[in-house]
């Protein structure tokens, strides 16, 4: 919701609006920046509605309860409500409040004649009425497309209760803003707390056999107070009008502590640049440069581009640590975590370690090489750094293979620290004689997904639409591809798509390569052959992306 154009009204408008007028019109002002940013569109509206719909289609006629007469679907329904609301009210919040702090908004925010807390309400009611339109039309798909029954008499204690733990995560949500320096920060941790503890708060998982630690982990922490809470008043156990006192109680607790925290630490000014800038300022060095005359240009050799390229753009994505969250650090946390939800004991929990040790692997090299470089390269391509490199004497086919290779250089650490988790923490074995098998699979399987990203590229020109397209395309695709529903009962139709698509045969080809059950030199031949034809067509396609940005 962050965006240059957040203004407050000058003086004598805000006598005449009053503190009601001038938090709606700061609220106002927040939603149309929302409205105008995809990515946040996608985490708080369209990221459950697809977990809806996936596990809809995979599990929404499973019964379960005492008779055996409840939906699965009834019980996700509400759970992905509060994903979708605490991505607004936490994660996104968070993030575009510290983007305006950056660029010195809230600063001068700070300097009009608004008070303080009344800047911080706009904010917050801007993210308030995103988690309410997002739980809502969350329900609703639900009720209509998978007969959920929702309880009228207790829609007034639901709406209490999304309301209370709204307020809460947005209190959270400043509290992180006072521990942290940039957006980049608020954005990996926000993120990095969230999803794993979808996990162990009846959010992704419900209902499952956790270690003990686990357990008292989730129900000291306050999301799953809020999923039980909502689903107590709007889920199939909803009874009568009353609020649940005691979840309420928690969620309460946890935002007057978050409160606290953000009222006595939170800073209006940017943070961690002042003084850097200002010694730059000050004693700029001397420049020691050649006149323009006195330089003899050489032609670089080939792969000294390629070298500068790769280490430049792995910088970039080491700098960012929501890119480095979403490509390595997520995938390795759920190899360690998704097994230990398994129930069944050591052998059940090696056999879940080893089964998703492939899909995650393959999600974090899709992830890299399909949505985070086509991504970087879109951004180049719209500051004009592509339209500069055409004129230098750097082949383009270098600064391709430069981003290629930074994305090989990615990939193989997320694939590393998942087989590291999988191996140490569960026992799973992965036989030497199949690395070669490992090594073409996981080549075979980078270059797919980068001709691919590139191809993306050409159809697709702005590279907010970039990330959309991809992200939209990449995460329901994964459910349907053995990375992270496996084995699962697909509908004929979901069941031929992913046949056809290119993830789970990347996923396929890791596993013969990476499993120790299987016979052979580990060659999943049919599914490298899948991928390469993939990557060819994405290949022609990308033989006409555009180097120079869009006009206007």
């Amino acid at each position: 919701m962050a965006t240059e154009a957040l203004q407050v009204p000058p003086a004598r408008a805000v006598k005449r609006l009053g503190v009601v007028g001038l938090v709606a019109t700061l609220t106002g002002q927040g939603l149309r920046s929302f409205s105008r940013n995809p990515i946040a569109l996608f985490f708080t509206l369209a990221m459950p509605l697809f977990f809806l719909a996936i596990i809809g289609a995979l599990f929404g006629d499973v019964r379960v309860g005492p008779n055996g007469d409840v939906r699965l679907a009834e019980f996700f329904t509400p759970a992905m409500a509060v994903f979708g609301a605490v991505e607004a009210a936490f994660c996104v919040l968070a993030v575009d409040t510290a983007l305006l702090r950056e660029r010195g908004i809230l600063l001068r925010m700070r300097g009009t004649p608004a008070p303080p807390w009344v800047i911080l309400a706009g904010r917050i009611g801007a993210a308030a009425v995103v988690a309410m339109v997002s739980a809502a039309v969350v329900v609703a798909t639900g009720v209509i497309l998978y007969g959920v029954r929702v309880s009228w008499r207790s829609l007034p204690a639901a709406f209490a209760t999304l309301l209370l733990g709204v307020a809460c995560f947005a209190a959270l949500g400043l509290a992180v803003l006072a521990v942290v320096r940039t957006s980049v920060a608020a954005q990996a941790l926000t993120n990095g707390i969230l999803i794993p503890l979808a996990f162990i708060s009846d959010v992704f998982a419900m209902n499952t056999s956790m270690p003990v630690w686990l357990e008292h982990l989730g129900s000291a922490l306050p999301l799953k107070h809020f999923a039980t809470a909502f689903a107590q008043t709007v889920g199939p156990s909803a009874s009568g009008t009353g609020l649940p006192a005691d979840h309420l109680a928690v969620l309460a607790a946890w935002g007057i502590g978050a409160s606290l925290v953000a009222w006595r630490w939170f800073a209006w000014e940017p943070r961690g640049c002042g003084s850097a800038v200002a010694s730059a300022v000050a004693a700029p060095e001397r420049s020691t440069a050649k006149p323009l005359h006195a330089v003899r240009l050489r032609r670089p050799a080939p792969w000294t581009s390629v070298r500068i390229q790769a280490r430049y753009a792995l910088t970039g994505l080491i700098r960012d640590a929501t890119a480095v969250f979403f490509t390595v650090i997520f995938p390795v946390l759920l190899v360690a975590l998704m097994p230990a939800l398994t129930t069944g004991g050591a052998g059940q929990q090696t056999e879940a370690a080893r089964l998703l040790l492939p899909g995650m692997s393959a999600y974090g090299i899709a992830v890299t090489a399909y949505v985070i470089l086509p991504s970087g390269v879109a951004e180049a391509r719209e500051r004009g750094a592509l339209r500069r490199l055409r004129g230098t004497p750097m082949p383009p086919w270098a600064y391709v293979a430069g981003r290629v290779t930074a994305a090989l250089l990615v990939a193989a650490a997320t694939i590393l620290g998942a087989a590291a988790v999988a191996v140490v923490g569960y026992g799973v074995r992965i036989e030497i004689g199949r690395l070669p098998a490992t090594l073409i699979a996981f080549a075979v399987s980078v270059g797919c997904f980068a001709a691919l990203g590139f191809a993306v590229l050409t159809l697709a020109r702005r590279s907010q639409a970039i990330t959309a397209l991809t992200l939209g395309t990449l995460l329901p695709l994964a459910f349907i591809s053995d990375v992270f529903v496996i084995g699962a009962d697909l509908p004929s139709t979901l069941d031929v798509l992913g046949d056809i698509l290119p993830l789970k045969h990347a996923a396929h080809a890791l596993g013969e390569a990476l499993s120790s059950a299987s016979t052979g030199a580990g060659f999943a031949w049919g599914d490298l052959a899948v991928l390469t034809a993939w990557g060819v067509a994405g290949m022609l396609v990308a033989r006409r992306m555009s180097w120079q940005a869009e006009a206007g």
